[in-house]
Formats: structure tokens, C-alpha cells, sequence
């Protein structure tokens, strides 16, 4: 696939990396362990090592924190920890929740999935885009992975020839070679290049580097427009999912605007104006109508009981 992007995820067990020749060798994205558990003394000891150079030698990099929590709380706390060791640092990728270990299964679908966006909404609200790994046991089975997919970038790991679920990022194996790394290295394929952004610019500078829209927003508003597009997505209006854990445009924003704007019978463009979103409250109300609306005036009133008592009486 033309978008795929070659990425590799590293940690303590790498040992020492020589990152320009990782960079010569064709790898410009990496995922790092910052830390694991609840305290910010827990930093992967070569945490620091790994950003420096890996930013040095111009590789865009994210995170990934892994989680021994035993309930939201705690997990709030690893995020709060995570945070800790990132003050200061840069990322172009996500901050990832690592979950799989085997003791926190006992805990249930519900809470484990309460687990992972607690995490995740406290390293979004703490300054980055934010997802969740797993393996594919863990989010078929102990995770509501519909659930968190639609908010945040889902990183998957499955040692297969193909990914069995949709995800933004597929963890394939487990030993790969890389040059500038001694010993066996994890190789992933970034299927969503809108979860990368450019290097340490501001976002509503990445929003207009990245996208020809003119929507005339940013931040916050992004994100509503981003909402839409999730539920127009599901609509089947458009092709593209776009991803929620972050407030800037990316390239795929603009393709599933035109995307609907064609289903809807709009003039073809990738600017997401009045008449736009217009139309697609009229389609999204359309689709899915008010709870109790019985007669499909928008409205939930006399009329609607009125009408519900002449079905049930078989009066016209």
C-alpha cells in the first residue's frame, strides 16, 4: 500500500542504538518505551538515550507507556507518571497505553476499557495525541475495541501476514534486523500517516502545512468537525475514518469532507462551510431521528402521542 510507513518500536532490551544508521537504513518513525508503572522513577533507562539521538538523526518519534494498573485510578496514575517523564519532549506520533498483562484480565472488559481511556484522555489533556496497544487476544477479547477505535489510534499487535483488525499502526513481528541495532527488533507498518505530524511546529501550523481546507478553524473546532466526520463515516457517506485523538487537520480530512460533500450532492470541494455542515446535521438527524419523534418533525410533542394513540386505536 502506497501509505504504508515503515516504523520500529524499541525499549531497554535494544541496548545502545546508533540511530543515524537506523535512519540510513530506511526507518524515519519510531515507537519508544518511556516507562512502565505507576512512578515517573520507572523511565525506561534508555528513554533518554533514545530521544536524543533518535531526534538528532531527524526520526519522528512517539511512545508508548506499559501499564501494570489495576483500575482507572491507577491507571490515571501511570498517565500522570508518563507525563512526568515527557515534560519538555516533543513527539510526532502518539503516546500509546501498552496493555497485555495477564493478572489484569481478571478485571473485565469494562473496566480494562475504562482503564485505557482514562490513560489516554489524561496524556491528551496533558499535551499529546494518545492511543492504545494490545495484541489481538487482548483486544478481541478483554478490550471493547469498537469502542476505543473510534476515538483513538488503535496499534495492534499480531504476529501474522496480514492485520485481522483495522488499526492505525500493526506490530507484524517481533524479530526484526535492523542496522545500528545489535539483537531482534518489533517492525510495524503506520497505516494512518494522519496520526504522524511534522516536526515541532505548532498545530494550527501543522493544520495548514497539511491540508488545503478552509474551514477557518482549528483546535477544538477541528475535533467537532472530526466528530461528524466519524458519524458520517459510519453513515457510509465516506471511505475515510478519520482519527479523534488529535486537533489537526491531517491530509484525510480533507478527502472525506469532498468524500461527503459528493454523497450528498454538493458541489465538489474539501472546505467544510455553513452549507456542509448543514447538510450533514440534516442527513446525521435523517439517519438517526430524535428518540420519541414519532412523526419525524424533529420535535418531541402532543402530536407524536396523538399519532402513537391513533396507531394503537387502528385509526387513520
Amino acid at each position: 500500500m502506497a501509505d504504508e510507513i515503515k516504523c520500529i518500536d524499541v525499549s531497554t532490551w535494544q541496548g545502545d542504538i546508533d540511530w543515524s544508521k537506523v535512519k540510513k537504513a530506511g526507518y524515519e518513525h519510531a515507537i519508544i518505551r518511556a516507562g512502565f508503572g505507576r512512578e515517573a522513577s520507572q523511565v525506561d533507562n534508555k528513554f533518554e538515550r533514545n530521544y536524543k539521538n533518535a531526534k538528532a538523526a531527524g526520526v519522528k518519534l512517539g511512545a508508548y507507556w506499559y501499564s501494570y494498573a489495576d483500575s482507572v485510578e491507577d491507571a490515571k496514575r501511570e498517565a500522570a507518571a508518563c507525563l512526568a517523564v515527557l515534560k519538555g519532549k516533543t513527539l510526532q506520533m502518539p503516546v500509546f497505553f501498552d496493555m497485555e498483562e495477564s493478572f489484569q484480565t481478571k478485571f473485565g472488559k469494562s473496566t480494562l476499557t475504562n482503564m485505557a481511556k482514562a490513560f489516554c484522555d489524561a496524556i491528551f489533556k496533558g499535551g499529546f495525541k494518545s492511543g492504545v496497544y494490545s495484541n489481538l487476544n487482548w483486544f478481541t477479547n478483554y478490550l471493547d475495541f469498537e469502542s476505543l477505535r473510534k476515538i483513538y489510534p488503535v496499534w495492534l499487535a499480531q504476529y501474522n501476514t496480514e492485520a485481522q483488525l483495522p488499526c492505525d499502526i500493526w506490530q507484524y513481528s517481533s524479530s526484526g534486523k535492523v542496522s545500528g541495532i545489535e539483537g531482534s527488533v518489533d517492525m510495524n507498518i503506520i497505516y494512518n500517516p494522519d496520526i504522524v505530524s511534522e516536526e515541532d511546529k505548532p498545530k494550527e501550523e501543522i493544520y495548514v502545512a497539511r491540508s488545503e481546507l478552509k474551514v477557518g478553524q482549528k483546535g477544538l473546532d477541528i475535533l467537532c468537525i472530526k466528530t461528524i466526520l466519524l458519524i458520517a463515516h459510519d453513515m457510509k457517506l465516506c471511505t475515510v475514518r478519520m482519527t479523534h485523538g488529535n486537533d489537526y487537520a491531517g491530509e484525510g480530512m480533507g478527502t472525506a469532507i469532498k468524500e461527503c460533500r459528493k454523497a450528498m450532492g454538493l458541489p465538489e470541494s474539501e472546505v467544510a462551510d455553513k452549507e456542509f455542515v448543514t447538510a450533514l446535521y440534516t442527513a446525521i438527524q435523517e439517519r438517526y431521528p430524535v428518540p420519541g419523534d414519532f412523526n419525524g418533525d424533529g420535535e418531541i410533542n402532543i402530536r407524536d402521542a396523538t399519532d402513537i394513540q391513533k396507531l394503537l386505536a387502528g385509526i387513520e
